[in-house]
């Protein structure tokens, strides 16, 4: 480990100065502007502005720096972790910041109290666990894995909720086996495959089911595929090769566009409402909600259209991208939508990496 330290330092060094040199060889023309004073800044911000503009290597050499970080140190920037065959995962699930315990305390106690206070008010509660992807892909997995305690993130969590006597569902073995038949996380992004989100919509409607049985015994929903786009994985912007070295850049993925709608009467398609109207012109807020993360709240997914085929009903989604579970369970709890009407059973998507991050 010190050789290489040792040797990304030797590099980096070499690099900078050949990096300078090169930027002193074109700042020989700099040029002042007349009535630029040495006193007041000014000659600074022009030499800056200058540097920029006769300095084409630098987006070069940032693109170069991160290839040679890629190629030979199997490394990217700060919050990607490189796996083989092109499989990246957030650090997210590898490393532990100081005072983890203390966070994971404090997020399973919020869930708890957060259940009881649900409870007093005759809403129920389903968590749904979503698994590491470095759990579930651990065989693309180099030499770095995952810390102790994100090991055993899972099993604290399922055994706090048992503790609690809170419904789970468990999406580890859907995700896990599913994937035999098809991709059931991105390959360079964070998320699950649309796959995986209808896998793990069926699991949690099984849950739901157990625990607050459905008014409607048939699907008024139907899902079907829009298209099929390419998509890059949120994971490749922590690998700054483009444009200079984008061919070492993992393929972009194909991703299918799935969308629920309704199914009326006379098999005609309906999509389904934003704004928490009733599909079939009743004004009325759906009695169940979904609250969780980007794995929830971002549409290309479909895993709340999946929920919805998978229970027969509508379902409000106050889910919130890059805010983690806990923000916007609050702030839904908080809302004027649930003082209004409160929901039947709230679905709660929890990715177990969450437990190991202030709550907000």
């Amino acid at each position: 480990m010190r050789y290489v330290s040792a040797l990304q330092a030797g590099l980096f060094l070499c690099f900078v100065i050949a990096m300078s040199v090169f930027a002193a060889l074109n700042m020989r023309t700099f040029d002042l502007p007349a009535g630029t004073r040495l006193v007041d800044g000014n000659r600074a911000k022009v030499f800056e502005a200058q540097f920029d503009a006769k300095f084409p290597a630098k987006k070069l050499g940032v693109n170069l720096w991160a290839a040679v970080d890629y190629v030979l140190f199997r490394e990217g920037k700060p919050g990607v972790v490189l796996g083989r065959r092109g499989w990246l995962y957030t650090d997210e699930e590898f490393v532990v910041a100081e005072g983890y315990e203390r966070h994971i305390r404090d997020n399973l106690k919020l869930i708890e109290s957060i259940h009881q206070e649900l409870t007093k008010q005759g809403v129920a509660l389903v968590v749904a666990i979503v698994p590491a992807k470095a759990r579930v892909y651990s065989e693309f997995l180099t030499s770095r894995t995952p810390a102790e305690p994100q090991l055993r993130l899972h099993a604290r969590l399922l055994e706090a909720l048992t503790r609690g006597r809170i419904p789970t569902a468990d999406l580890f073995a859907p995700l896990q086996q599913g994937k035999i038949l098809q991709p059931t996380y991105l390959r360079a992004d964070t998320h699950w495959t649309p796959w995986g989100a209808k896998l793990a919509a069926a699991r949690t409607a099984q849950v739901v089911r157990e625990s607050a049985p459905a008014t409607t015994s048939a699907s008024r929903f139907i899902t079907h595929r829009e298209a099929t786009r390419t998509h890059r994985g949120d994971l490749v912007n922590f690998l700054p090769l483009d444009p200079y070295f984008a061919a070492l850049l993992p393929q972009p993925e194909s991703v299918d566009v799935m969308k629920t709608a309704a199914l009326a009467e006379g098999a005609h398609l309906q999509s389904t409402s934003t704004n928490n109207a009733d599909l079939f012109g009743d004004a009325t807020v759906p009695t169940l909600a979904l609250v969780g993360t980007s794995y929830s709240a971002n549409a290309l997914w479909n895993f709340a259209g999946y929920l919805r085929e998978s229970l027969g009903e509508d379902i409000a989604n106050y889910s919130r991208q890059g805010k983690g579970p806990f923000v916007p369970m609050l702030s839904y709890l908080r809302s004027e939508d649930f003082r209004r009407q409160r929901p039947r059973l709230i679905i709660w998507e929890i990715p177990e990496r969450s437990l190991v991050s202030p709550a907000s």
